[in-house]
């Protein structure tokens, strides 16, 4: 096929499609060839406006990588159906016209600063607090977004925000809809109940093989094998690539003095004393130090006039010991003071300044711990130079990845190019095999598309992370087929038999409610408040008893076992006083109201557009 390709390329018809693009490009630019082409692509119109095939397959893309970023390795490979994606997304396309429509008509808008103030103060494009260019980049391209794309995408939902708020902010809740739910949700019950095991019916139950043939012949077409692929890949990673990565001398010096650059290498034991300036003038602080530094002169310790003299309570009691300190490890507001301990020499005593007062500070001793030699510390840093050297060309491979992986209909060049191997897989339907490669989501739907599964074409690089590239390719496809009778016998036996069983112990409990002679150990529970367990619940359920009469029911547990229900009285909850329920339930009749609303707003603007599918 690809040799057919390349062939034909060199055709006369071929050179006269390129030389179109050439000029095209060179008058008007890549826009003007996009637009020529998604002008005969339209799929609808929303009052006069075209939704294109291209943007409904952008839309798709992106709400599969979305989902993808989402949900990871948790997610159902059915959502991403290809053709599941595509019709979403020309229903958001759709939704999304009618309401930009209405806010054009509004004459809503946000200006470029107010997006960029927006975008710089997201926490998810942050480092250490500060906006990351390379973290938003990307961000935005995982997405499958160009910078500008991006921000006009932000802005159409800002505005688009301010339309949803106009319909949703307006929205609050009576008093009498509180109290209505607070009684509701303090109402209790008093019921009888009679409790039928499944699994001990199931036990009893059997079927016959006129039964199981019976069956299987009514209902052939629920019973067939999936259909299932089989696939080679190669995966190529970081590890791969750092068999391949040379760490120079210059980097690992680079490296080591970025480290020790970072370590603190030396701390102070520091003595002070604390003349408080908030308590008394400057100039009868000024007095005291002058007084203690003659004491200091005349032979007294530092210690003994910290006792007699400081105003710092922590430090005071203890002759003013404040320990070994590291540089900035007293925060901003002791920088003067840090500054002069750390020009101070062993014994020193010295006068400084600070927010809190007047501070004299005796040096003690010097601790400077000695850093790691590069030696000490070589193989740490070669590995870390390594992996980031070898995740920096897994993100340069992918080009060439891409290259090799649609230049051939094989997997060898790939292979062969990063000295891997090629590796298969078992057979696996749709929901995944039992390998990673096979289990995860991306790899299945890529398995199933039409490109892969059936045109024989080698996969596009999938991601699997930041450290792991795969391209497969489908090596052999089973169609669904039917299973014969005695490949479904086991499940048709299993399900004919739960089936029975639920029928038999649904029919005891019926017959119990009618006949009220019998004596089946029914189980009272008295006053019970609502979620106290899964029956309770199934009786919350149940309407009123009218004029006294007892309500009766026959309902089923998440287990299968079935219960038969008296629901003898109901007793009115009260209206809660507890401010935070109150609270709560305030905001659930708030939000649900504002959800209702937005969704009709939703349902009125289509019903009064004029939309062509």
């Amino acid at each position: 096929m690809l040799q057919d390709i390349r062939d034909r390329s060199q055709s006369l018809i071929v050179k006269i499609i390129i030389g179109f693009i050439v000029v095209t490009f060179a008058l008007f630019g890549v826009d003007a060839l996009v637009t020529s082409f998604n002008s005969s692509e339209t799929v609808a119109e929303v009052d006069g406006k075209e939704i294109t095939r291209t943007q409904v397959l952008q839309t798709a893309d992106t709400q599969r990588r979305q989902l993808i970023s989402m949900m990871g390795n948790n997610i159902d490979p059915s959502l991403l159906d290809e053709n599941l994606l595509q019709r979403r997304a020309l229903d958001s396309l759709i939704e999304l016209a009618v309401l930009k429509n209405q806010a054009d008509g509004l004459e809503l808008g946000v200006s470029d600063a107010q997006i960029d103030s927006l975008l710089v103060s997201a926490e998810q494009y942050q480092t250490d607090g500060v906006f990351d260019q390379n973290k938003y980049l990307n961000a935005i391209r995982s997405l499958g977004f160009t910078p500008l794309a991006y921000k006009e995408r932000i802005k159409e939902s800002y505005v688009l925000s301010q339309l949803r708020s106009a319909v949703t902010e307006s929205e609050f809740a009576l008093p009498s809809q509180v109290n209505a739910i607070s009684e509701l949700q303090n109402q209790k019950r008093t019921y009888e109940y009679v409790q039928f095991s499944l699994a001990d019916q199931t036990e009893q139950t059997d079927v016959t093989d006129g039964e199981l043939q019976a069956y299987y012949d009514d209902h052939q077409q629920d019973f067939v094998s999936p259909e299932q692929v089989k696939i080679s890949y190669v995966v190529v990673t970081t590890d791969a690539l750092a068999t391949n990565v040379k760490v120079t001398d210059q980097e690992l010096q680079n490296a080591y003095q970025t480290e020790i650059a970072g370590l603190d290498t030396e701390e102070r034991d520091a003595s002070h004393i604390l003349i408080d300036t908030s308590i008394r003038s400057e100039d009868e602080a000024k007095s005291i130090i002058a007084e203690i530094q003659s004491k200091l002169a005349s032979g007294d310790s530092f210690a003994s006039l910290a006792k007699e003299y400081s105003d710092d309570p922590g430090s005071k009691d203890v002759g003013g010991e404040l320990g070994f300190v590291a540089k900035g490890a007293l925060g901003e507001s002791f920088e003067s003071f840090e500054d002069a301990l750390f020009a101070m020499n062993v014994g020193g005593i010295q006068e400084v300044e600070t927010q809190y007062g007047l501070h004299l500070i005796k040096l003690n001793a010097i601790d400077k711990a000695d850093a790691p030699t590069l030696e000490e510390l070589r193989d740490q840093l070669t590995a870390d130079i390594t992996a980031r050297k070898a995740k920096d060309a897994l993100l340069d491979a992918q080009e060439n990845i891409a290259d090799l992986a649609y230049a051939s209909d094989e997997l060898a060049p790939l292979a062969d190019e990063y000295g891997l191997d090629v590796e298969t897989s078992d057979y696996f339907g749709q929901s995944g095999g039992n390998d990673v490669i096979t289990s995860e989501p991306t790899v299945i739907s890529a398995a199933f598309s039409d490109s892969v599964k059936q045109d024989g074409q080698n996969s596009d690089p999938i991601e699997l992370g930041d450290d792991k590239i795969v391209v497969i390719h489908v090596d052999a496809h089973k169609a669904e087929s039917p299973l014969s009778f005695e490949d479904a016998k086991t499940e048709i036996a299993s399900m004919l038999i739960k089936e029975k069983a639920e029928s038999i112990i649904s029919e005891k409990a019926a017959e119990l409610l009618v006949d009220a002679s019998q004596d089946s150990g029914w189980e009272k529970v008295e006053l019970a408040p609502r979620g106290q367990d899964e029956v309770t619940s199934l009786v919350f359920s149940m309407p009123h008893p009218v004029e006294g009469a007892v309500q009766t029911a026959v309902k089923s547990l998440v287990n299968g076992d079935v219960v038969a229900l008296k629901l003898l009285d109901v007793v009115a909850g009260e209206s809660d006083s507890d401010s935070t329920r109150t609270d709560a339930y305030t905001r659930f009749v708030t939000q649900n109201q504002a959800q209702l609303n937005s969704a009709s707003h939703l349902e009125l603007v289509k019903d009064l557009a004029e939309i062509e599918q």
